[in-house]
């Protein structure tokens, strides 16, 4: 009999929550209160942070005890899911996770926690709240990895994780089987995260924002990334008129610098200068969300109330000189008056518990306050933007790399990493970005990046790029730098430590002498290198760890530089003036020499080599480059056209001969491009078009130095150090690109097609493709060359810029199969996988971070137009500096034609058995520009000897040591010095005389391989010519017959 009220008593209440609940009448749901209980941070789930949580479900017309009994009795459940996953695109994230029960959330497997339950304590309770009765879920969440950041700790899978649960899911409450309450749930990486789809949705919103505060703010798309999404950047000043009284002032900056300078030290002058603040490498993720924190805070156009460190305390003093003597680190007397050390001081701090401190004993530590307060005199300071936009005004690029951003993978759309490019500029990104750098010549760009253990903020330690005015910029940029730091490490909670590469990265050796490590700024491939070209103080900061600290660390750093900038902008303004004053004057000032030390910080000690001077006009830089653009005098016009378009784009002033001129015995024709250099922007015009120098007394550089577009692109180039050279030529300002067009001589039916450069193979493949009959020519002093119907080549010339000759007679030539169909190796599965063998992630998350793979994928489709295929068995030919995989190799030894460069290719060749050794013990580390000689005829090198180019540049450093019986040797090194490149004294002696490649056909094998790269950056395109020769070579189907 009990047993049936109570089934009845049961019945009623869930027919009365039914009612409450709209269940059976249609109406709607209670929204859930869901908050963070842990005492910090927002109401988000974080996969890098432990928390505690409730939600608070109020439920009307029950009591306590009867919500109690639902709960007891097993009625009440809830869940976190969606419908569907933040990623539109399911076919690169078909792996989203969806949730599901609360209980059945698990965390990821990694090297640092096995899969256990990403929430525990999970408890439902009825509890009486505001009056009424409510349900209350608490639970905790652990980390979703194990790690307190999305960093380089298991680094693909985790960068590779993260958006298949990101996204915003919905808490439900069901009771008794029908939905009591829902609220919307985040879960991110940090609290601050946001992908790239939010990014572009919130910056108008902010703008609007700043607009509502009284300040000015527009988004302006400054480009389109590979895949064709917008690359925004915000302005953000006080008026808009500031923005177009700053592009006025910048021509006069350009052309009058000296006179702006006295205007600024008699204070006659109002202006504002610009602050670029970015983010490149995308999977740092914290660049683009601390930029983004910074523009919240900036448009409110509310004081920012922030810390920072003023000073050292005298314990601090002490414990830094501690420290250093510990370390083995001192300050070179170059920099040693400008710096505090602040941020040095480890102390007592606590490391990360997954760092290794033997492994790098310079990482950063967490100090308690107490400790920090020991160390540092920190003062609390107040940022106004009202005031500060007086100053400066912002110019902020969340993600320049928004195809990246999009994946979360380091490279940009078409796989190339952005951050080797920006001298080069064979992507859209990094045009876009350095466009508006050369446009805007901002005073001073930060840009993020991650992650080192340790935190660091630049300025670089040695070697530094001879086309930077360094004394100029090192002038301010250690104070600057420490202001960061200083501002970055007072306002978060766990990153309380910095490294500067200048000040920090000179140690003293067992036997007591002095060595730089290097960090340096030699290459201006680097966004702020590239930047110093212009007169920006630029730095990269390298933060430790991917957390939401870090990116609190990143926004306070921004306010400390911002301040710093305001404070000191007449200083900094008046040296970026100099640099330009120094440009039109074409001054070498001896005051940049005492930089360029030697590994042992020898002040000066290479100058001469980092600053050799002409000798006709005693300076590092000429007086004049010419570059002809007449078939008679120049090997490429379509490079040169090219060129001209790079240096117009960068900023570089040109001007161009109305009528034919001679300088130094040699007659330039009407149309030459002349770059004086005496113009403001004359070390950009430089660090494109000098001939580098070689460095061989360094242990290691970050990246290989070598730019030097003439000979990376093939086109002629003059050096002109006579002064006043160009004085009495017929010269005019020369402001858009030029338009070439095809140039074709003499008469008959068929057409010579000059090899002279990647615009000739762009256009054969096209005619390839189009199934027409295109011969290689074998013989005569057209070898290397292409012949075609006049019929056929009129159909083409028009969309390249070509040098030909018509002819009546076929030269001896060899036709060339058409529709080529080319297999590049070093594709990886699809998808990475678990433990378990479970795919997740993006589709091709690895094969997009594959840089030198990429680098050939580009390289051979957008450049040289060649037609890929996914399968080795369908393609005509494997070509690529990747690794063979077993069955690409069982391919090759069947006979399947073979195209391989770098020490990859050789090793994989040694792999089949082919009897090659080689010599790869630099490792990559290394890349000259050397003269080479060509053993024996060939049509891969016919090109080369008949222009007596005898240039080749590689980066890698290898050099083949035997070749197999019957090999053709094509190319050697010869016994002279490189003539620019970074190669140890001892490896440049080993590397001369030796075999760069060879062809070899026998056993069953055909096969051309290099020692070094082909397509390095997508940069090395003289050295095209060879790879296609090689690849059209074994593509051959008898003789060509007009």
């Amino acid at each position: 009999m009990r047993g049936k009220l109570k089934g009845v008593a049961v019945s009623a209440l869930g027919v009365a929550l039914a009612l409450v609940l709209g269940g059976c009448s249609g109406g709607g749901t209670e929204a859930i209160a869901f908050k963070n209980v842990t005492g910090e941070g927002a109401d988000v789930i974080s996969m890098t942070e432990a928390r505690s949580f409730e939600a608070t479900l109020p439920v009307s017309g029950q009591s306590v005890e009867e919500l109690q009994q639902l709960i007891d009795d097993g009625k009440v459940t809830w869940s976190l899911s969606r419908e569907e996953g933040m990623q539109e695109d399911t076919e690169a994230w078909p792996y989203q996770y969806l949730g599901g029960p609360i209980e059945e959330w698990e965390t990821v497997e990694t090297s640092q926690q096995p899969q256990t339950e990403l929430f525990t304590n999970i408890e439902t309770t009825a509890e009486e709240v505001d009056g009424g009765a409510a349900l209350k879920l608490t639970f905790d969440s652990n980390t979703m990895f194990g790690y307190d950041g999305i960093d380089n700790r298991d680094r693909s899978q985790l960068r590779d994780t993260i958006l298949d649960y990101t996204g915003t899911y919905e808490l439900t409450c069901d009771v008794d089987g029908k939905t009591a309450g829902t609220a919307e749930v985040d879960v991110r990486p940090y609290d601050q995260y946001r992908t790239q789809a939010e990014i572009d949705a919130e910056l108008p919103e902010l703008v609007d924002e700043a607009k509502e505060n009284g300040l000015y703010a527009e988004v302006v798309e400054i480009g389109q990334s590979a895949e064709g999404r917008p690359i925004n950047a915000v302005f953000v000043t006080k008026e808009e008129s500031d923005l177009d009284e700053y592009l006025e002032l910048t021509e006069r900056m350009e052309t009058e610098p000296a006179t702006v300078q006295e205007e600024v030290e008699a204070g006659t002058l109002e202006y504002k200068v610009p602050i670029v603040y970015s983010n490149i490498h995308a999977d740092e993720i914290i660049g683009s969300d601390g930029v983004m924190e910074f523009l919240r805070a900036l448009v409110k156009n509310e004081p920012i109330e922030y810390r920072t460190v003023a000073g050292l305390t005298e314990e601090g003093q002490a414990t830094l000189e501690q420290e250093m003597a510990s370390d083995g680190t001192a300050w070179s007397e170059l920099i040693a008056d400008d710096v505090t050390g602040v941020g040095y001081i480890q102390g007592e701090g606590q490391m990360n518990p997954t760092d290794d401190p033997e492994a790098n004993p310079d990482a950063s530590v967490d100090l308690t306050d107490e400790e920090f307060a020991r160390y540092y005199n920190v003062e609390d300071r107040t940022l106004d933007p009202d005031a500060l936009l007086d100053d400066v005004f912002f110019i902020l690029v969340p993600s320049e790399n928004v195809d990246g951003r999009t994946y979360n993978v380091r490279t940009g759309g078409n796989g190339l990493d952005l951050n080797r490019d920006n001298t080069y500029q064979t992507q859209p990104e990094t045009q876009a970005m350095t466009e508006l750098i050369a446009k805007w010549e901002p005073i001073s760009l930060h840009e993020i990046h991650g992650y080192y253990t340790q935190f660091q903020v630049e300025p670089c330690s040695p070697t530094h790029d001879p086309n930077n005015e360094y004394d100029l910029f090192i002038d301010t940029a250690m104070q600057q730098g420490e202001a960061f730091a200083a501002a970055a490490i007072s306002n978060n909670d766990t990153i309380n430590s910095v490294q500067i590469p200048m000040r920090d990265y000179l140690k003293v050796t067992d036997d007591g002498s002095l060595e730089w490590v290097p960090f340096d700024d030699m290459s201006s491939s680097y966004t702020p290198q590239y930047a110093m070209l212009h007169g920006v103080n630029a730095y990269t900061v390298e933060l430790p760890y991917g957390s939401q600290d870090a990116v609190t660390a990143v926004k306070y750093g921004f306010v400390g530089n911002a301040e710093f900038v305001s404070e000191n902008k007449d200083e900094m303004f008046l040296n970026q003036l100099e640099r330009y004053e120094r440009g039109i004057e074409n001054i070498d000032a001896d005051e940049i020499r005492p930089y360029y030390v030697s590994q042992s910080d020898e002040v000066g000690a290479e100058a001469d080599v980092f600053r050799p001077r002409y000798e006709e006009n005693n300076n590092f830089f000429p007086e004049y480059y010419v570059i002809p653009v007449d078939s008679d005098a120049q090997l490429d016009r379509a490079a040169a056209a090219e060129m001209v378009e790079y240096l117009l784009r960068n900023d570089v002033r040109l001007e161009q001969l109305t009528e034919d001129f001679e300088v130094n015995g040699t007659t330039y024709a009407e149309g030459t491009v002349v770059v004086d250099m005496h113009q403001a922007k004359r070390n950009m015009a430089n660090a494109a078009l000098y001939e580098n120098m070689v460095i061989d007394d360094w242990t290691s550089l970050y990246s290989e130095p070598v730019t030097n577009f003439p000979d990376q692109r093939g086109f002629d180039c003059d050096t002109i150090t006579t002064p006043g050279a160009f004085d009495d030529a017929a010269l005019t300002d020369l402001a858009e690109p030029i338009e070439l067009a095809t140039e074709v001589d003499g008469e008959g039916d068929l057409v010579v097609i000059e090899n002279s450069g990647v615009e000739s193979i762009r256009a054969v493949n096209a005619l390839l493709d189009d199934g027409v009959q295109v011969g290689l020519v074998t013989e005569g002093e057209s070898a290397g060359d292409y012949v075609v119907a006049s019929s056929d080549f009129d159909a083409v010339k028009d969309d390249f810029v070509l040098d030909a000759h018509k002819v009546a007679e076929a030269p001896t030539a060899q036709v060339i199969k058409t529709g080529i169909k080319v297999y590049v190796p070093g594709a990886v599965d699809e998808f990475m996988t678990n433990e378990a063998g479970e795919e997740y992630g993006v589709r091709d998350y690895q094969n997009r971070l594959n840089t030198t793979y990429n680098m050939d994928i580009f390289a051979l489709t957008e450049q040289m137009g060649f037609t890929l295929v996914d399968s080795p068995e369908e393609a005509d030919i494997i070509v690529g500096n990747q690794a063979l995989s077993e069955d690409e190799g069982k391919l090759v030894a069947e006979g399947k034609p073979y195209v391989g460069y770098t020490a990859n290719a050789l090793e994989s060749a040694a792999a089949l058995g082919v009897d090659v050794t080689y010599n790869d013990d630099a490792n990559m580390s290394y890349d000259a520009l050397t003269t080479v000689e060509f053993p024996e005829e060939s049509i891969v090198t016919a090109t080369y000897v008949g222009e007596g180019d005898d240039l080749m540049y590689g980066y890698g450093g290898t050099f083949i040591t035997g070749v197999p019986e019957g090999a053709t040797v094509l190319i050697k090194t010869t016994d002279d010095d490189p003539i620019e490149g970074f190669m140890s004294a001892e490896a440049i002696e080993a590397y001369k005389g030796t075999i760069q490649a060879f062809d070899y056909q026998a056993d069953g094998y055909n096969m051309t391989l290099f020692a070094n790269t082909l397509t390095n950056k997508a940069h090395q395109q003289d050295e095209y010519r060879y790879l296609s020769a090689a690849v059209y070579s074994k593509l051959l189907e008898g003789d060509f017959e007009a």
